[in-house]
């Protein structure tokens, strides 16, 4: 029987955590350049993919699309153990990709009436979220059909409303672009778990299959023919498949954590209080400021340096270790390692748009940072402790930690007149931080209330 691996609820919760931090900081503040995007720089905050770096707002997507990985072998392990067959295994992967790319297309079109001072746009944003609530409870058995059916239509009629009355322009191409990856990459991320479950290295070599043609195309671009017609392409569009670099590097590391999960904090990390083992744990953990720092200053050569002196002390510190956290250390050196090189290769490593080195570089430091905390978990465990249930609990309920923000707290402080300390932000660095910390604490909190409450949504 599989034990539920705190560090990946963790690791889901940080980037959570992360992601509504970075989009809720004052934006006029004047916070220095690494608070935001690499290719989105202040004071004007236009695109420019000329700029090359990354900062740790970069982090969030890869991070969360590698947690989404490590979860699948958990996901999809259970149900084989149940006894489910590849039919009814399948239409559920089907099933998730739909609801996750509907739920793309109403938050998109949602967000197109964003005026949170005005009593009708803000209204409307909370009875949306209140529609999704009950659409995506996974509500007790006996009405559960009855209240999503009831939630899916007063999402409709509030959608109705939000055209008819306030006059928005609703597409099918107005959604989610990180809801509308996701969604593709959960559903082909999960059927290549499936098709090399027991055959990893097949997994493996299709991971450096999609590499191949990420770097392929990112230098040659021979693949434009390839566009889906546009009716479509905002279901199906193949750049999304890029991402799967990650993913199935997610996928690698949940079946190790599989594996071990019945082996109990030991298999995890056999001695967390051993010296070595906690200078190697240091070393992960100090992976991921080194390495925003060298990307974001452009020092990839000291970068390569220190990465490689550091990860080889690391790897020598805990070379007799044959835990599952020592093995996801070295797959996270060497990523991180090969990203690095990537960097001059592909012209310097970027984000938007984003290329090979930046796929390698984050998933490498995902999995150091998964190192980190299953050291962490094990340690926790030896004392009788358990991670933070702070992140955990917001690491299990992502879907409502995504959206309570800006459909439920951002309307209700705006209410009560929340955008006059807003402009008490700007110019002024510290306020629009603590702007950002208050709206994150309050998701927090909410995400946290309703996990206990075991309240969860489809996703």
């Amino acid at each position: 029987m599989n034990r539920r691996i705190a560090s990946i609820d963790a690791l889901r919760g940080i980037t959570i955590i992360m992601m509504i931090l970075c989009s809720s900081i004052g934006w006029n503040s004047g916070l220095p350049a690494w608070m935001f995007h690499c290719q989105c720089p202040p004071p004007t905050y236009a695109f420019d993919p000329m700029v090359k770096g990354i900062t740790w707002v970069d982090l969030v997507f890869p991070w969360f699309l590698f947690s989404m990985g490590a979860a699948i072998p958990f996901a999809l392990g259970s149900r084989i153990r149940k006894g489910w067959g590849m039919g009814r295994i399948s239409a559920g992967l089907v099933r998730r990709w739909l609801t996750l790319a509907a739920f793309g297309l109403v938050l998109g079109n949602a967000g197109l009436v964003t005026d949170y001072c005005a009593w009708g746009p803000s209204l409307l944003r909370l009875g949306i979220w209140c529609g999704l609530f009950l659409a995506l409870w996974r509500a007790p058995a006996k009405h559960g059909y009855a209240v999503n059916l009831a939630g899916l239509a007063v999402v409709i009629a509030l959608l109705i409303v939000e055209h008819s009355v306030f006059g928005a322009s609703m597409s099918l191409h107005s959604n989610d672009i990180i809801i509308m990856v996701l969604s593709l990459v959960a559903l082909t991320g999960g059927f290549a778990w499936l098709l090399t479950r027991e055959r990893p290295g097949w997994r493996i070599a299709l991971l450096l299959l999609v590499a191949a043609l990420k770097e392929v195309s990112w230098q040659w671009h021979p693949f434009g023919f390839m566009q889906f017609p546009g009716w479509i392409d905002w279901l199906l569009n193949w750049r999304y498949l890029q991402y799967l670099v990650v993913v199935l590097l997610g996928t690698v590391v949940g079946d190790l954590l599989s594996a071990a999960s019945a082996g109990g904090p030991q298999a995890l990390c056999a001695s967390p209080l051993d010296r070595r083992a906690i200078i190697a744990a240091g070393l992960c953990f100090l992976m991921t400021p080194l390495a925003l720092w060298g990307f974001f200053a452009r020092q990839i050569w000291m970068l390569f340096t220190l990465v490689f002196a550091l990860g080889g002390l690391a790897m020598w510190l805990t070379r007799g270790d044959k835990s599952v956290w020592a093995y996801i250390m070295r797959i996270g050196f060497a990523c991180l390692q090969f990203g690095i090189i990537f960097d001059p290769i592909d012209g310097g490593i970027t984000k938007d748009h984003c290329n090979l080195s930046y796929m390698l570089s984050t998933g490498g430091l995902a999995c150091l940072m998964t190192s980190f905390l299953l050291w962490c978990e094990a340690g926790a465990a030896l004392r009788g402790r358990t991670l933070s249930k702070t992140l955990t609990m917001t690491g299990q309920n992502p879907m409502i930690a995504y959206t309570v923000a800006w459909f439920v707290i951002m309307p209700a402080l705006m209410l009560v007149r929340f955008d006059l300390f807003e402009e008490m932000t700007v110019g002024r660095p510290l306020m629009g931080l603590l702007q950002g910390v208050i709206i994150t604490g309050l998701m927090v909190c909410a995400t946290c209330l309703l996990t206990r409450a075991k309240i969860f949504w489809r996703s």
